[in-house]
């Protein structure tokens, strides 16, 4: 059979799909119509050659095209019903109409001359240049023999639809079987197998001990999944302080802060997936984007920031307590233990990904999607366990959101050459650290300048640059929240003897400056957004918010903590303090890792288009949310909970124990004394100087419950 033949029945397809639709006239000039498809159909039926030199795939696509024109063939029709056909709402922005996946894989030939026939999914790109010409393409669904591959299927595709449209754009994709398991899948089995066994194993045995009353051995339950839910969902309840103000040693609001800060994490990516993804409205986003609610969403980025605060304040605290108890620090151990916390469940996520992701799922982009993603982790898994990707490879990142896990890494690593020198001179570093911020606010501005950088996402791909890998992911413009939460870290750690007492004007003022601050970065950016008039202002003012808003969130996120311990949290303060919080803290960090490929999976099994609007987005957060923290729960009790143990029975106490991490699941927790201080009352505000009682190099007239005295001049410890 020539070529010609398996011309006939794409052009069979296209009569099919285009009748009644594309008459000329009614979409453009270089549309065909469907006389014009009709007219090379009935040329093309009629003639007959040789099949001496025909390939297997056209052998198969004339078993095909026969079975499909005697109407007897089922699995043929199966086939054929199989394709997509031309959308309604294309002048809406539905480009996409991507038939029946599913149908297409299940169709199967009886035994032909050519051979079993099994369908094989495919997508064509259709340029609608002659609508309007930042038309991306129509995609259309197509079901054909799983014989023919693409480089096949390009030029036919190219020789009938190209030439009717005057185009040789058309884009031919096909489905990619999913390869055999491997050597490194078989080991990826074995691993995950053993975790699963050690965990049922040691849950067994502890169930066993604790019924029966025998003391357990810590190394045999160490992947207990009892004794580890245990602590994973205790609640701890504090005391009702009554009427007197308890300066605690545990930091309550945190808890709230990083669950919620992760919520709007996982809520903005869920839109990102949905906007990435098919929708049959694309051209919708231009007008959500108009709306401000979305700001929530496209400011968003900010809830990283807040992680990047408590991060270095809890660093700060850790490293100058430290300092205090030892006078110096065993940093080969602290970063050690800093590794062992991150990495074992981020391996395992690696592991997965490069391994056995792509049997997980099926759908139109499956096979693209996750093959991207599983071919960058392939070859910069080494870059993702060094935490050196936003440095090594910023582009072509293995699991795009642990940039931050780099990015804080590399902030953990240089914490001591910060808070050494802090704790030996004192505020006079304060200095240093301010220069280090406005250092990396320049950074920022100077990335936006020199490379003609703009906010507004519709404005990706204008220019070679990425923002993303010049302002967004490197540490050295990420690094002003950090620097900042170091700076409350050392203000906690010189007032956990005392309450700061603030008057009434003062906590308001602070309360309602910080308000308003949040408010305005989060909707200030809806100028910059907006798709018809972005370029209209001078790109100076994109670098200016750029650079400031991240640093000015964290400040304001920064008084929030501060007033919330020292006693001036009000409502707030009850709000992010609530226990129900402090479970969800802990799972915060696997809940991080696994979101965003969990949802890169659930885009690539969307069999259909789907209409974008926030009731929509909303409805599939809590989905993606509800199934994300239950596997969190898992992957903490198999890749967390263990490590902990662990770390216990390898170094005991010579452990080094710093102030739990943000992104961790160990509850925030700072020892503050337990001073017991009177609530303040009206009277007590009136008789209060208006400033604030805040000490930052120490008292010099008192010893403190631990027997340091400090010496407010310089800040050293005698």
């Amino acid at each position: 059979m020539s070529k010609l033949l398996t011309v006939a029945l794409v052009g069979l397809v296209v009569l099919l799909l285009l009748l009644g639709r594309a008459s000329s006239g009614e979409v453009g000039e270089n549309f065909p119509s469907s006389a014009d498809i009709v007219d090379i159909f009935g040329k093309l039926l009629a003639r007959q050659q040789s099949e001496a030199n025909a390939t297997r795939c056209e052998l198969q696509l004339q078993e095909f095209f026969e079975g499909l024109a005697s109407l007897k063939e089922y699995w043929a029709i199966q086939m054929f019903d199989a394709w997509g056909k031309i959308p309604s709402g294309i002048l809406s922005g539905n480009f996409y109409s991507l038939g029946d996946y599913d149908q297409c894989r299940k169709a199967a030939s009886p035994p032909t001359s050519a051979g079993l026939i099994r369908g094989r999914y495919c997508q064509v790109s259709i340029p609608l240049s002659f609508l309007f010409s930042a038309a991306p393409g129509l995609s259309m669904g197509s079901c054909l023999p799983d014989s023919c591959d693409t480089s096949e299927l390009k030029p036919l595709m190219d020789a009938t639809i190209g030439v009717l449209l005057n185009s040789t754009n058309l884009g031919v994709t096909c489905d990619v079987s999913v390869p055999d398991v491997g050597t490194k899948e078989i080991v990826a089995i074995v691993i995950f197998s053993a975790v699963a066994t050690l965990m049922v194993c040691s849950t067994v045995y502890d169930v066993f001990a604790t019924l029966t009353g025998r003391t357990a051995r810590q190394a045999w339950t160490m992947f207990s999944v009892y004794s580890n839910g245990v602590k994973l969902f205790t609640i701890a309840r504090r005391p009702a302080a009554g009427t007197l103000y308890v300066k605690s040693d545990q930091i309550d609001c945190l808890n709230g802060i990083r669950v919620l800060s992760m919520v709007w994490i996982v809520f903005c990516h869920n839109y990102m997936t949905i906007i990435m993804s098919t929708m049959s409205n694309t051209i919708g986003i231009y007008d959500w984007i108009k709306s401000y609610h979305s700001m929530l969403i496209v400011g968003g980025t900010v809830s990283v920031d807040s992680f990047f605060l408590l991060s270095g304040m809890l660093i700060a605290w850790s490293v100058l307590k430290e300092l205090n108890t030892r006078r110096k620090l065993n940093v080969p151990l602290m970063y050690l233990h800093r590794y062992l916390r991150l990495t074992p469940a981020f391996a395992a996520l690696l592991l997965f990904t490069c391994t056995l992701m792509k049997y997980c799922g099926s759908g139109p982009f499956w096979s693209t999607l996750i093959k991207s993603t599983e071919d960058a982790c392939d070859e910069y898994w080494w870059s993702a366990l060094l935490y050196v990707q936003n440095y090594v490879n910023p582009k072509r990142m293995c699991l795009g959101h642990s940039w931050y896990l780099s990015v804080d890494m590399q902030l953990y690593l240089l914490s001591p050459l910060i808070v050494y020198p802090l704790w030996r001179w004192g505020r006079r570093v304060l200095i240093v650290i301010a220069g280090l911020i406005l250092a990396a606010m320049g950074c920022v501005v100077g990335s936006f300048l020199a490379n003609d950088l703009r906010l507004a996402f519709v404005d990706a791909g204008r220019t070679d640059q990425s923002r993303m890998a010049l302002t967004y992911q490197p540490t050295h413009t990420r690094m002003g929240a950090w620097l900042l939460g170091v700076i409350l870290g050392y203000v906690f750690f010189q007032t956990k003897h005392r309450r700061v007492v603030m008057s009434r004007v003062v906590v308001i003022v602070g309360w309602a400056a910080s308000l308003i601050a949040m408010l305005a970065i989060i909707f200030g950016d809806y100028p910059f957004q907006q798709p018809d008039s972005y370029m209209d202002h001078s790109i100076a003012w994109d670098a200016m918010y750029e650079s400031m808003n991240r640093v000015v969130w964290a400040g304001c996120l920064g008084w929030i903590v501060f007033a919330c311990i020292n006693g001036y949290g009000g409502p707030v303060n009850t709000l992010l303090s609530l226990s129900v919080w402090q479970p969800l803290g802990r799972l915060s960090y696997s809940i991080y890792l696994l979101h965003l490929p969990l949802q890169l999976m659930l885009a690539g099994s969307r069999r259909n288009s789907v209409h974008f609007d926030d009731v929509t987005a909303i409805h599939k957060f809590w989905g993606d949310f509800g199934l994300t923290v239950t596997l969190a729960v898992l992957w903490s009790l198999a890749f967390e909970s263990p490590i902990v143990v662990l770390e216990k029975l390898l170094f005991g106490s010579r452990k080094y124990k710093p102030a739990p991490d943000p992104q961790l699941k160990i509850t925030a927790s700072l020892p503050y004394s337990e001073e017991i201080h009177p609530r303040p009352t009206a009277r007590s505000r009136k008789s209060t100087p208006e400033r604030l009682r805040i000490c930052l190099d120490g008292e010099s007239s008192r010893k403190r419950s631990t027997g340091v005295n400090e010496d407010a001049r310089s800040g050293k410890i005698k």
